[in-house]
């Protein structure tokens, strides 16, 4: 009897589920993976602790009719390491195979507000100049001083202006801390600067249907879904692999691809027997784990002039910069989308009373547009993603104790049979949906090519029968004694 059914009793293993390849979470690469087994036969079985798929990309329909991105927005850049060339960013690519359509937006399409009175493009060519001293300086630096330490050292060099400085962190925060959703003390500037992968073009946004008609493109080829399935055990052998949920229920399966977020592991909800190795969990605990949050605001219509995507308060505290994005530009909506990234906005912002967050920003926003009125929105909605239980943040960053192996120790597998996907297990392209879909594309890679995992109705008696080089040298010999014996 295998380990893993002693002392069970006979109705525990009558109401065993199984399945060749059991994945945890149906986000986008728990169903991209998925998909690409059902396309070469092999049997899946999703569990999912939501009652629905997509993970942290979610569409919500607000009451007004407007479909907001709670989570992911963006396709970032439609071309990937080739501008214009042969070589797209996948995600794009399959936008256009599903036929969902798509809006580009422009990250330089900007409106700076109150106090700053300066040229963009001035601060612009700060950035890209800190960007090239701070790769300079890294190269032979420890990888365990941050961003922010590297930005002070270039203010000094520089030796701007208390204004220009304003501009300059105000700006760093933007592209930065908004990105990866951590302040820049906090993002380890050697690994930042090595790992972070390019990507091209406009970003495109899903204007009309939302992120989640991508998520519900590839779930439509998916055959098994099972919903509200909190997982609270996995027990690995280098046979097979067992998952108990917390409402009882019991899966074994041949192999398991675990895509739960970052946060998730982090929270050590699920038990592992045996315990992970350390050199696993010493990647979980250093891979940094964002937080990202936003607030939408709705009115009848538009107060504001449309002509920029972004709007951006620029701020003497960089850790105090307004962000905010115009809806208004992409779907022709009258909503603007305020940003909260890393945890100084946490977790007092979020748990303020709603009514005085929303008028702080309307405060917020009348110190940006002084020469309009700006009435109070019609409808509100909040995210929580730092306190979601499925997710306890938004997505991974490069941490000041981050080594440049953790990404790839957090995507190892174990004993060839528990495997890892998702945004944080991809090395260059981490924090990106594209990096989710990436990651499963590699996993399944590794389950059909590295451990030849076939479809069950496929498998012949001869191909049931492993034959090693050790299996035909005992052949062999069996052969030449039996000769020698007679």
């Amino acid at each position: 009897m295998d380990t893993l059914e002693k002392g069970r009793s006979i109705s525990e293993i009558s109401n065993i589920n199984t399945s060749q390849v059991l994945i945890i979470g149906a986000g986008l690469s728990g169903l991209e993976a998925a998909r690409l087994l059902r396309e070469k036969g092999i049997k899946t079985i999703i569990l999912e602790a939501r009652n629905r798929t997509g993970g942290r990309i979610w569409s919500v329909r607000s009451k007004t009719g407007h479909m907001f991105d709670t989570g992911a927005t963006w396709i970032h850049g439609i071309y990937g390491s080739i501008p214009n060339g042969l070589l797209s960013n996948p995600l794009w690519d399959l936008t256009q195979e599903a036929k969902i359509p798509t809006r580009g937006t422009d990250i330089y399409d900007i409106h700076v507000g109150y106090p700053f009175d300066g040229n963009i493009s001035e601060t612009y060519n700060w950035y890209n100049e800190y960007l090239s001293f701070t790769k300079e300086e890294t190269r032979m630096s420890s990888p365990n001083i941050s961003l922010a330490y590297y930005a002070d050292l270039y203010v000094k060099q520089k030796n701007l202006t208390d204004k220009q400085q304003h501009a300059f962190y105000s700006y760093l925060a933007f592209t930065i801390k908004f990105n990866e959703g951590a302040e820049l003390n906090a993002i380890g500037a050697k690994n930042f600067l090595s790992l972070s992968s390019s990507h091209y073009g406009d970003e495109h946004i899903f204007h009309k249907t939302g992120f989640m008609a991508l998520t519900d493109y590839l779930a439509r080829d998916v055959d098994d879904i099972r919903f509200n399935q909190i997982i609270t055990k996995i027990t690995y052998t280098d046979k097979m692999v067992e998952v108990r949920t917390r409402n009882g229920e019991i899966y074994q399966s041949s192999f398991v691809l675990l895509t739960v977020p970052l946060g998730v592991l982090k929270a050590k909800e699920i038990e592992f027997t045996p315990q992970l190795p350390q050199w696993k969990l010493d990647a979980i605990d250093r891979i940094g784990y964002g937080f990202f949050e936003k607030v939408f605001l709705v009115w009848e219509q538009a107060w504001w002039n449309s002509t920029n995507f972004y709007f951006m308060g620029m701020s003497s505290n960089p850790n105090n910069v307004r962000y905010w994005v115009n809806a208004n530009k992409w779907n022709d909506k009258p909503v603007l989308i305020y940003f909260l990234a890393g945890q100084a906005d946490f977790p007092t912002r979020l748990k303020e009373n709603h009514d005085e967050l929303i008028e702080e920003l309307r405060r917020n926003l009348q110190e940006m547009f002084p020469d309009f009125v700006v009435p109070p929105p019609v409808e509100t909605f909040v995210t929580h993603w730092n306190e979601d239980p499925f997710s306890y943040g938004s997505y991974s960053y490069i941490s000041v104790n981050q080594t440049y192996e953790d990404s790839l120790f957090l995507s190892e597998p174990i004993q060839d049979r528990l495997l890892f996907a998702g945004e944080a297990t991809s090395i260059d392209s981490y924090g990106y949906a594209h990096g989710a879909l990436l990651s499963a594309r590699r996993e399944v890679t590794r389950l059909l090519y590295g451990y030849e995992l076939l479809p069950i109705k496929n498998i012949t008696t001869s191909q049931s029968i492993l034959i090693t080089p050790l299996t035909i040298l005992f052949i062999i010999q069996f052969i030449f004694l039996s000769f020698f014996y007679y």
